[in-house]
């Protein structure tokens, strides 16, 4: 059964966090928090139901965020209704499968897009990969997980980032955005509601950002999958085909269908599956 979704509301889209003068740094765990976060990276407690719950023991349940580093990078966590911070928080191999997929034979000056970027579990460590010579093209619906991505970026010194706070389709124009679980992590756009979102392609944000070749590319925008990279795979030139991509899948063993024939038609190969992500490698 499929969860229930609801329209975003625009505070949870829109404005600035309070904090954002604070120094990263200024909201650091204290010593019950690094043993709470110990004890979950250690045990079960960093998995499934039990991650939101220990996020919040973690964090005490307010409005304090913590400042806590993953794979080098600084993020500032809120720990309210986000599954990607509670992964950051309590699992230092969060995901590390999918990223080092993407990392892996890419040098210095490296390429990298990563639509549905959130507060940047994947833009941060792929921009550090990529270097100051490299680039990270982040896209997110979500103008104010946008903004705290720049933030994070900013915290951790990376300048190589170009953010689009923007949601992509197959067509230009607005939307509106949707959420599901009540999780910040999983939201959708919606091009037949009318809305403040612009919409738009891939192909014209690549054209903005100068892009000319891709390393890496991951992608996770909940069900837009197939609208948005199948014909963009289908129809670019050969220069621009992704090295490596990384794809959230529907389902344990299938992939968006549309994409699935796009990357088979242009030459990828399923190289494997995680829990939620398979990844493909071009040639």
């Amino acid at each position: 059964m499929t969860s229930p979704t609801r329209p975003l509301a625009s505070e949870e889209h829109e404005g600035s966090d309070h904090d954002e003068h604070l120094p990263f740094g200024h909201f650091a765990p204290d010593a019950r928090q690094k043993a709470l976060v110990a004890l979950a990276a250690g045990s079960v407690l960093h998995r499934g139901l039990f991650r939101r719950t220990m996020t919040r023991l973690v964090m005490g349940g307010g409005d304090r965020p913590l400042d806590v580093l993953f794979r080098g990078c600084a993020y500032r966590l809120r720990g309210r209704n986000n599954l990607i911070e509670f992964g950051i928080l309590l699992n230092p191999r969060y995901n590390a499968a999918d990223l080092d997929f993407l990392i892996e034979g890419v040098p210095a000056g490296g390429t990298f897009l990563d639509i549905g970027a959130n507060i940047g579990l994947y833009t941060l460590p792929l921009a550090r990969q990529a270097g100051p010579n490299g680039k990270v093209v982040a896209i997110d619906a979500n103008r104010l997980m946008a903004r705290r991505l720049a933030w994070n970026a900013k915290a951790s010194g990376l300048d190589n980032i170009a953010i689009f706070p923007c949601a992509v389709s197959d067509r230009e124009g607005m939307g509106s955005l949707s959420i599901r679980k009540n999780d910040i992590a999983i939201v959708s756009v919606d091009d037949s509601v009318p809305g403040s979102i612009p919409i738009r392609t891939l192909r014209s944000i690549l054209d903005e950002a100068q892009v000319k070749r891709i390393d890496g590319l991951k992608i996770d925008i909940e069900g837009h999958e197939d609208r948005v990279l199948a014909p963009f795979i289908e129809t670019c030139d050969a220069s621009l085909l992704p090295a490596r991509i990384v794809i959230e899948h529907p389902s344990g063993n299938e992939d968006y269908p549309a994409c699935a024939a796009a990357f088979a038609k242009r030459g990828y190969r399923l190289m494997g599956r995680s829990r939620n992500n398979s990844f493909y490698l071009l040639g």
